[in-house]
């Protein structure tokens, strides 16, 4: 059988203009690391992405808190005239 586990192509790149101590920095922490520079990077800029889209795509809370935000999404409606005038209002991002 022939290699059973695939490696995805990789077809795109992503260069990067830096400054030669930011160069260094990278090159030093991936050998730190034990990794190619490249690898080091997108290893590390992946999570950083993952954890900036966390908060758009991820809504965690403990057991007992959950219950209770599922509580307050269950309950029955209620009108909110204040609210629903202060979205009335003009916004500063309206077009004039």
């Amino acid at each position: 059988m022939a290699n059973a586990r695939r490696t995805a192509r990789k077809d795109a790149r992503l260069e990067l203009r830096l400054e030669p101590e930011r160069r260094r920095l990278l090159d030093d922490a991936a050998a730190a690391s034990s990794m190619s520079t490249s690898a080091f990077v997108l290893s590390h800029a992946t999570t950083a992405a993952r954890i900036a889209l966390a908060d758009r795509t991820t809504f965690v809370l403990p057991a007992d808190r959950w219950d209770a935000f599922v509580e307050l999404l269950e309950r029955e409606e209620r009108p909110q005239p204040e609210l629903a005038a202060f979205l009335a209002r003009r916004s500063i991002f309206d077009d004039e």
